[in-house]
């Protein structure tokens, strides 16, 4: 219960360091002019992704402070432990796939996330040709899995596998992990981020390398960018490519979870 309450108090803190650098940005708004509460709020969203960037870093210098004054090591605390490449390709091919084909069940849903990316894009390739891409990139392929793979598996999942089954503890920090995308996306959003971050605690456990769970995360992300280029497949082409890629995705990673075993 007590480790259980620590991540509760993690997950706490990452929402109030969003919440004050939204703040922060809001009082930039007030100073560079902007008065009325919409236009300030638009403010932000036009610069989600350095929002995002920012109280990122400034989460994850938080979370190396406090393990620095516990004097903790933060490579063994977190399992920041290097891996061959070819470690990498299976878990990574697996998420992707399996973030396709949830991609492709939830085709006609609106998230609110995916309309606020879309429109910090299109205000930062405004600023400069391409600039948002890169800026939807550094924020989605990186500043996103890095953090939250940080604190849902290399804290939150550490401290709960030491008072319960591993497995228990995959599926809380996964829970734990859904609620984050809950103001993002909702209820589906939730459960397509709860299942992938069951895929991550597999990963993590199995490879007891954070740096692997933190790849396959990017790689999740990665239909973000592919699935605006593709032709729109009409409804029973989507089910039959999700089933389908779901069944590959599934059959990967139970190899490579396998295979982990015997090493």
């Amino acid at each position: 219960m007590k480790n259980f309450i620590k991540s509760i108090a993690c997950l706490a803190v990452y929402f109030v360091i969003q919440f004050l650098m939204q703040m922060v940005f809001m009082l930039s708004g007030t100073l560079l002019g902007i008065k009325s509460q919409n236009e300030l709020m638009e403010f932000c969203m036009n610069h989600l992704f350095l929002l995002t960037v920012l109280s990122n870093i400034v989460t994850v210098l938080l979370f190396i402070l406090y393990m620095k004054i516990q004097k903790k090591n933060i490579t063994e605390e977190w399992n920041l432990i290097p891996a061959k490449l070819k470690t990498y390709i299976a878990p990574c091919a697996s998420v992707f796939l399996l973030s396709f084909a949830w991609a492709f069940i939830t085709y006609d849903i609106s998230f609110t996330n995916t309309q606020q990316i879309e429109k910090s894009t299109n205000f930062y390739s405004r600023i400069f040709p391409g600039f948002g891409i890169i800026m939807m990139a550094l924020t989605l392929l990186l500043a996103q899995p890095v953090i939250e793979e940080i604190l849902c598996r290399g804290i939150i999942l550490n401290k709960l596998k030491n008072s319960m089954p591993v497995w228990g503890a995959v599926i809380v920090s996964s829970l734990l992990f859904g609620i984050i995308h809950l103001m993002a996306g909702g209820a589906v959003l939730t459960i397509g981020a709860a299942i992938m971050g069951i895929c991550f605690g597999l990963v993590f456990v199995k490879t007891k390398s954070l740096y692997i769970a933190i790849a396959a995360h990017a790689f999740a992300n990665l239909p973000d960018f592919l699935l605006p280029y593709l032709p729109k497949p009409d409804f029973s082409t989507r089910i039959i490519l999700a089933l389908a890629l779901a069944a590959i995705s599934i059959i990967i990673m139970i190899l490579f979870c396998k295979k982990e075993e015997k090493i």
